[in-house]
Protein backbone atom coordinates (compact mmCIF):
# COMPACT_ATOMS: atom_id res chain seq x y z
CA UNK A 1 0.00 0.00 0.00
CA UNK A 2 3.03 2.09 0.81
CA UNK A 3 4.41 1.83 -2.71
CA UNK A 4 0.86 2.61 -4.42
CA UNK A 5 0.92 5.84 -2.39
CA UNK A 6 4.55 6.74 -2.87
CA UNK A 7 4.15 6.13 -6.68
CA UNK A 8 0.99 7.87 -6.83
CA UNK A 9 2.53 10.95 -5.76
CA UNK A 10 5.11 10.28 -7.89
CA UNK A 11 3.79 9.57 -11.07
CA UNK A 12 -0.31 10.49 -10.80
CA UNK A 13 -2.91 8.22 -11.11
CA UNK A 14 -3.10 7.36 -14.71
CA UNK A 15 0.61 6.31 -15.06
CA UNK A 16 0.31 4.11 -12.16
CA UNK A 17 -0.54 0.31 -13.08
CA UNK A 18 -0.50 -2.80 -10.97
CA UNK A 19 3.00 -3.70 -12.45
CA UNK A 20 4.16 -0.34 -11.43
CA UNK A 21 3.26 -0.63 -7.85
CA UNK A 22 4.47 -4.60 -7.70
CA UNK A 23 7.91 -3.83 -9.22
CA UNK A 24 8.02 -0.74 -6.58
CA UNK A 25 6.79 -3.07 -3.98
CA UNK A 26 9.07 -5.62 -4.11
CA UNK A 27 6.48 -8.44 -4.85
CA UNK A 28 5.08 -10.43 -7.78
CA UNK A 29 1.83 -9.07 -9.47
CA UNK A 30 0.16 -11.80 -8.53
CA UNK A 31 0.42 -11.36 -5.02
CA UNK A 32 -1.30 -7.81 -5.13
CA UNK A 33 -4.13 -9.56 -7.35
CA UNK A 34 -4.54 -11.81 -4.35
CA UNK A 35 -5.53 -8.85 -1.95
CA UNK A 36 -6.69 -6.35 -4.16
CA UNK A 37 -8.69 -6.67 -8.29
CA UNK A 38 -7.05 -3.01 -9.84
CA UNK A 39 -4.89 0.00 -8.68
CA UNK A 40 -7.93 1.98 -7.51
CA UNK A 41 -9.17 -0.60 -4.55
CA UNK A 42 -5.46 -0.60 -3.15
CA UNK A 43 -5.37 3.39 -3.32
CA UNK A 44 -9.28 3.29 -1.52
CA UNK A 45 -7.09 0.93 1.34
CA UNK A 46 -4.48 3.41 1.33
CA UNK A 47 -6.74 6.59 1.73
CA UNK A 48 -9.12 4.44 4.24
CA UNK A 49 -5.71 3.83 5.95
CA UNK A 50 -4.17 7.38 5.75
CA UNK A 51 -7.44 8.73 7.17
CA UNK A 52 -7.90 6.49 10.30
CA UNK A 53 -4.28 7.50 10.92
CA UNK A 54 -4.68 11.12 10.71
CA UNK A 55 -5.97 12.63 14.20
CA UNK A 56 -8.16 15.42 12.98
CA UNK A 57 -9.78 16.68 16.20
CA UNK A 58 -8.32 17.58 19.29
CA UNK A 59 -7.54 15.17 22.38
CA UNK A 60 -9.08 18.31 24.86
CA UNK A 61 -9.71 21.21 23.39
CA UNK A 62 -10.59 23.94 25.47
CA UNK A 63 -13.80 25.20 23.33
CA UNK A 64 -16.07 24.35 20.68
CA UNK A 65 -14.52 27.30 19.13
CA UNK A 66 -10.75 25.78 19.55
CA UNK A 67 -11.88 22.13 18.83
CA UNK A 68 -13.59 23.39 15.23
CA UNK A 69 -10.55 25.39 14.60
CA UNK A 70 -7.92 22.56 15.42
CA UNK A 71 -10.72 20.26 13.03
CA UNK A 72 -10.58 22.86 9.97
CA UNK A 73 -6.75 23.67 10.30
CA UNK A 74 -6.26 19.71 9.95
CA UNK A 75 -8.31 19.33 6.80
CA UNK A 76 -6.48 22.12 5.66
CA UNK A 77 -3.12 20.61 5.94
CA UNK A 78 -4.91 17.41 4.48
CA UNK A 79 -5.82 19.09 1.19
CA UNK A 80 -2.83 21.05 0.54
CA UNK A 81 0.24 19.75 2.07
CA UNK A 82 -0.21 15.95 2.87
CA UNK A 83 -0.01 12.37 0.57
CA UNK A 84 -3.42 11.68 2.25
CA UNK A 85 -5.01 14.68 0.09
CA UNK A 86 -3.19 14.38 -3.23
CA UNK A 87 -4.56 10.48 -2.74
CA UNK A 88 -7.74 11.92 -2.17
CA UNK A 89 -8.18 14.32 -5.33
CA UNK A 90 -7.27 11.74 -7.64
CA UNK A 91 -9.78 8.91 -6.54
CA UNK A 92 -12.12 12.34 -6.51
CA UNK A 93 -10.84 12.16 -10.69
CA UNK A 94 -11.27 8.93 -11.05
CA UNK A 95 -14.56 8.72 -9.19
CA UNK A 96 -16.31 11.78 -11.61
CA UNK A 97 -15.90 8.72 -14.31
CA UNK A 98 -16.18 5.80 -12.57
CA UNK A 99 -19.72 5.14 -10.87
CA UNK A 100 -17.90 1.74 -8.92
CA UNK A 101 -15.35 3.83 -7.67
CA UNK A 102 -17.20 7.08 -6.41
CA UNK A 103 -19.59 4.53 -4.67
CA UNK A 104 -17.23 2.95 -2.95
CA UNK A 105 -15.25 6.09 -2.11
CA UNK A 106 -18.65 7.53 -0.40
CA UNK A 107 -20.20 4.91 1.23
CA UNK A 108 -17.17 2.77 2.39
CA UNK A 109 -14.00 5.11 2.70
CA UNK A 110 -15.62 8.33 3.10
CA UNK A 111 -19.07 7.60 4.82
CA UNK A 112 -16.70 6.23 7.75
CA UNK A 113 -14.48 9.55 8.21
CA UNK A 114 -18.08 11.43 8.46
CA UNK A 115 -19.45 9.20 10.58
CA UNK A 116 -15.90 9.64 13.17
CA UNK A 117 -16.17 13.56 12.86
CA UNK A 118 -19.99 13.60 13.14
CA UNK A 119 -19.76 11.96 16.59
CA UNK A 120 -16.76 14.44 17.50
CA UNK A 121 -18.43 17.23 16.20
CA UNK A 122 -21.61 16.09 18.61
CA UNK A 123 -19.26 15.25 21.44
CA UNK A 124 -17.53 19.63 21.54
CA UNK A 125 -20.88 20.96 21.13
CA UNK A 126 -22.81 19.02 23.84
CA UNK A 127 -19.70 20.43 26.12
CA UNK A 128 -20.66 24.10 24.99
CA UNK A 129 -24.72 23.84 25.05
CA UNK A 130 -26.76 21.15 26.18
CA UNK A 131 -28.45 18.67 24.76
CA UNK A 132 -27.90 16.19 21.70
CA UNK A 133 -27.21 17.61 18.64
CA UNK A 134 -29.47 16.07 15.97
CA UNK A 135 -27.34 14.00 12.70
CA UNK A 136 -29.26 15.85 10.26
CA UNK A 137 -27.44 19.44 12.06
CA UNK A 138 -24.47 17.63 12.68
CA UNK A 139 -23.91 17.08 9.35
CA UNK A 140 -24.61 20.08 7.95
CA UNK A 141 -22.20 21.82 10.11
CA UNK A 142 -19.60 19.05 9.03
CA UNK A 143 -20.65 20.16 5.38
CA UNK A 144 -20.58 24.21 6.71
CA UNK A 145 -16.84 23.61 7.80
CA UNK A 146 -15.30 21.49 5.51
CA UNK A 147 -16.61 22.63 2.12
CA UNK A 148 -15.30 25.93 2.07
CA UNK A 149 -11.91 24.44 3.14
CA UNK A 150 -12.23 21.79 0.36
CA UNK A 151 -12.97 24.41 -2.25
CA UNK A 152 -10.23 27.09 -1.42
CA UNK A 153 -7.60 23.99 -1.40
CA UNK A 154 -9.07 22.44 -4.59
CA UNK A 155 -9.10 25.87 -6.44
CA UNK A 156 -6.08 27.30 -4.95
CA UNK A 157 -3.44 24.45 -3.96
CA UNK A 158 -2.59 26.54 -0.77
CA UNK A 159 -3.24 26.70 2.57
CA UNK A 160 -6.04 29.46 4.02
CA UNK A 161 -4.60 32.43 5.46
CA UNK A 162 -4.38 32.04 9.36
CA UNK A 163 -7.33 33.71 10.34
CA UNK A 164 -9.68 32.12 7.97
CA UNK A 165 -10.39 29.08 10.59
CA UNK A 166 -11.31 30.92 13.41
CA UNK A 167 -13.64 33.00 11.33
CA UNK A 168 -15.07 30.08 9.59
CA UNK A 169 -15.62 28.71 12.67
CA UNK A 170 -17.29 31.66 14.16
CA UNK A 171 -19.71 32.22 11.51
CA UNK A 172 -20.82 28.19 11.62
CA UNK A 173 -21.28 29.32 15.38
CA UNK A 174 -23.01 32.28 14.86
CA UNK A 175 -25.60 30.60 12.46
CA UNK A 176 -26.08 27.24 14.08
CA UNK A 177 -29.73 27.97 14.24
CA UNK A 178 -29.38 30.94 16.35
CA UNK A 179 -27.30 28.99 18.96
CA UNK A 180 -24.25 31.21 20.40
CA UNK A 181 -20.62 30.41 19.80
CA UNK A 182 -19.68 29.34 23.64
CA UNK A 183 -21.46 31.37 25.55
CA UNK A 184 -22.30 34.60 23.82
CA UNK A 185 -25.39 36.18 23.85
CA UNK A 186 -27.92 34.39 20.97
CA UNK A 187 -28.32 36.78 17.83
CA UNK A 188 -31.57 38.41 17.51
CA UNK A 189 -34.09 36.24 14.64
CA UNK A 190 -34.45 38.09 11.60
CA UNK A 191 -37.42 39.77 11.52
Amino acid sequence: MRAADDLLVDVGFQAVTVGSIAERAGVSKQTIYRWWRSKTDILLDVLEEDLRDTASWPPRPESAQAALEGHVTHLSRVFTRSATGRVLFMLIGHALQDATTAAVLRDQVLDRERGHDRARLQEVLATASPGTLPRQEADQLLDLLAGPVFYRAFMTGRSPDPGFAGRLVSTVLTCRQGAPPDGAAPADPPS
